[in-house]
């Protein structure tokens, strides 16, 4: 695994005062969209341009969020929904809602025909379909005590799911069955949250405690630290990557900006 060459960019700022960015996801080069903690909307950013180009408000604030197809995300909702968002021109409207029967947190997706959320109030994991009914279901009756918070969820391209877990420091991968496949620990991994797949064998993982964002090989069960304080992480809690343009962006834990990094390797 070659080592990773990268330049820091300037950070991206947000007019948005004093509201904490709680999820991002890379639509296409130049556009993120982005979720507040505290605030009920969802926004689309224009990086080149530097300015939010599109935005809506969705009934009760949104957690998680991820890309389903190239012009349509879903956004977990408060009040057990997800509200899936059309992404069509610069502008973004809200479309169907799919109601589950729990309050999700987290979400990922496989080719647009079901989802993967998590609970965090008894931690457990669901398969859904696009109309709400459940396929699979990971530890509901709390059997396995696997998880203690199941904060982000991601999808390899291999089609495997990740769970980063920030109460037990591991990474958890299932198959879309729901199957347990394999844990991963790590000194280098301290409160886990945002975590993406660049790869079917590479993770990008949010140290939050460590200031890192940490490389995690899975077929060798080997982390390294790609990027730390000293390159301008603080607290990180959510990921995205621009395979295209080779970029990566982090949200930091209680600000309203974006660390940017361009890499020449990864």
């Amino acid at each position: 695994m070659s080592t990773p060459v990268f330049q820091r960019q300037k950070d991206l700022k947000f007019a948005t005062q004093a509201v904490e960015i709680s999820d991002i996801t890379v639509v296409s080069p130049n556009t993120i969209l982005l979720t507040y903690k505290s605030n009920q909307k969802i926004q689309m950013f224009d990086s080149m341009a530097g300015r939010v180009v599109s935005e809506v408000t969705l009934q009760g604030c949104p957690r998680g969020i991820c890309l389903t197809k190239s012009d349509q995300a879903a956004v977990v909702v408060q009040g057990q929904k997800v509200q899936i968002v059309d992404v069509q021109r610069s502008t973004l409207t809200t479309s169907t809602v799919v109601v589950v029967k729990h309050e999700p947190w987290a979400i990922t997706t496989r080719n647009n025909t079901s989802f993967v959320v998590s609970y965090n109030n008894s931690p457990w994991l669901e398969v859904i379909t696009t109309d709400g009914n459940a396929s699979h279901q990971f530890d509901k009756d709390g059997t396995t005590q696997r998880f203690k918070f199941p904060d982000f969820l991601t999808t390899s391209n291999d089609n495997y799911v990740y769970v980063s877990d920030w109460y037990t420091d591991e990474i958890t991968k299932l198959d879309f069955s729901l199957q347990l496949l394999q844990t991963f620990s790590s000194p280098l991994l301290s409160s886990p949250r945002g975590i993406i797949s660049i790869s079917p064998d590479q993770l990008l993982v949010c140290s939050r405690d460590n200031n890192r964002v940490v490389l995690l090989n899975t077929s060798i069960g080997k982390s390294s630290t790609l990027l730390a304080y000293q390159d301008g992480i603080e607290g990180p809690c959510s990921l995205s990557y621009c395979a295209e343009q080779k970029t990566l962006y982090c949200a930091r834990n209680c600000t309203e900006s974006l660390n940017m990094y361009k890499f020449s390797r990864m």
